[in-house]
């Protein structure tokens, strides 16, 4: 889900940020004060208060990851709340075991310990339970509906943020034309009117700008070439200051593909909500269905039918160990993959990272492990497990549209390892990530521009900032024979 543009008004430190388009890639966004990186990384990743718009591509999530629990899919995505190693790979393994399976272990305890214990629910007139069995039968299949429909609206939601990323990079096109266009007149204009404030003072003397000799009996004839040349110029960067006066606010046509574009993702928002209240009525009906077949099964005239404790047991048991191994292989997937993240970005000095015997992440090292890592270290590992759990989520999920917003654990890797992050970064967002956005000082652009799709950096207007593209890369090159 990569992010397209942003209007946050209240960013702390600095106020209001504007960026019309986000590009896809790995991108840095720079801006050289710790504060306002800490509000444009919270902006990015949609915290930045209710009157902030963040326009993503598609608007609204995937069904499957919208029903992980803690909204861990998107605390994964930006890193938003996961504070240290522990929680990333803490919020890793219960993500991807959520989708491996988990759900359906806990849901299936859930209402086991309903049917176990509730002599209320069990005991009550069999008439109103039938009722309000026959009254949620069409929920599961009204659920279904819902979320199809839901996946064809972000199938709707990908194909406008298309239309409108396109339309956005058109605009923005013609405005940096037209910028660069009028500032070219003005250095023309303000050249020639100094060749003319020369030939005034030098008259005749003043020397030919071709050949360098004395203009004598050609003086007039030339001052009159370039007062024509100069006129001529100044209508021209008229007309192109006009130009660039009227690209300055969105064109009407874009500003009403913005407008459907909101109206989407508010109907799919509204459709979500739908879907989420069939899936609740889905489960109520799976939860009275198992009542019911607990009480039949308890005979009449049992004035507690519930589920034997003994059974209940068993099956309880049962279940959580399900759960332990699905979780388990989750945990084992994820630090397999953030391992070779992290023996990258440290050059082989780290291995990996170890889940000890009382839930705890160490460093694995060549010859010692790190308990208590230092705290470059610890950001790398931070920032590997991070990469692989979003990497190996949407992979699971069979979606591909992965995109990851990075922060603080970047600036806090030392110099070298910052350079072999970002090749990592540029490289994932190539094969798999849609979008890699780095918040950062911006030393690292320095040394490695060739890594980065593109380059937004801050600058400070009236009221607020701006998010500008700047050039981003190695340039032309030219070959000598």
């Amino acid at each position: 889900m990569r992010v397209v543009s942003l209007h946050a008004p209240a960013v702390p430190g600095l106020g209001s940020v504007e960026a019309d388009y986000l590009p896809a890639g790995f991108v840095a966004v720079l801006a050289p004060d710790g504060r306002v990186r800490r509000g444009l990384h919270a902006a990015l990743s949609g915290d930045a208060g209710p009157d902030a718009s963040l326009v993503t591509s598609p608007r609204s999530p995937d069904p499957g990851l919208a029903r992980i629990p803690d909204d861990l899919a998107h605390r994964l995505r930006t890193g938003r709340g996961l504070t240290d190693l522990q929680a990333v790979v803490e919020a890793g393994t219960r993500a991807l075991a959520w989708v491996g399976g988990l759900d359906r272990v806990e849901a299936a305890r859930e209402r086991l310990d309903r049917v176990r214990g509730a002599p209320s629910a069990a005991g009550g007139p069999p008439e109103a339970l039938l009722a309000r069995i026959r009254g949620l039968e069409g929920a599961p299949a009204e659920a279904a509906a819902l979320e199809e429909e839901l996946r064809r609206r972000r199938g709707d939601d990908v194909e406008v943020a298309g239309d409108l990323e396109q339309a956005t990079m058109d605009w923005l096109r013609e405005r940096q034309d037209a910028e660069t266009r009028l500032q070219a007149y003005r250095d023309r204009a303000r050249e020639l009117k100094a060749r003319l404030a020369q030939m005034e003072e030098g008259e005749a003397d003043t020397p030919c700008p071709t050949c360098g000799r004395p203009l004598a009996d050609h003086f007039e004839a030339v001052r009159e070439t370039l007062r024509d040349e100069w006129e001529s110029v100044v209508q021209d960067g008229s007309w192109w200051r006009r130009r660039r006066e009227q690209l300055e606010g969105k064109p009407e046509s874009l500003q009403e593909l913005e407008s459907r574009a909101l109206q989407l993702h508010a109907a799919a928002r509204e459709l979500e909500d739908q879907a989420q209240a069939a899936r609740a009525r889905s489960d109520e009906l799976e939860e009275l269905q198992a009542r019911l077949a607990a009480r039949l099964g308890a005979g009449a005239d049992d004035r507690n039918p519930t589920v034997p404790d003994a059974v209940a047991r068993a099956v309880d048991d049962a279940l959580a160990e399900a759960g332990r191994q699905i979780a388990d292989q989750a945990r084992r997937r994820l630090l397999d993959r953030s391992a070779a993240h992290l023996l990258r970005l440290t050059e082989g000095r780290l291995l990996g990272i170890r889940w000890t015997g009382v839930g705890r992440a160490e460093l694995v090292g060549p010859e010692v492990d790190l308990p208590m890592p230092p705290d470059e270290d610890a950001a790398a590992a931070q920032l590997a497990t991070r990469l692989a759990a979003v990497e190996l989520l949407w992979e699971d999920a069979g979606l591909n549209d992965a995109a990851l917003v990075v922060g603080d654990p970047f600036d806090r890797l030392e110099e070298a390892a910052k350079v072999r992050a970002a090749e990592l970064l540029s490289e994932r967002a190539g094969h798999g990530l849609v979008q890699v956005l780095l918040v950062t000082r911006g030393e690292v652009v320095d040394r490695v521009p060739e890594a980065f799709d593109g380059l937004l950096e801050l600058r400070v207007e009236s009221g607020g900032g701006v998010l500008r593209p700047v050039a981003a890369g190695t340039g032309v090159i030219r070959l000598r024979a």
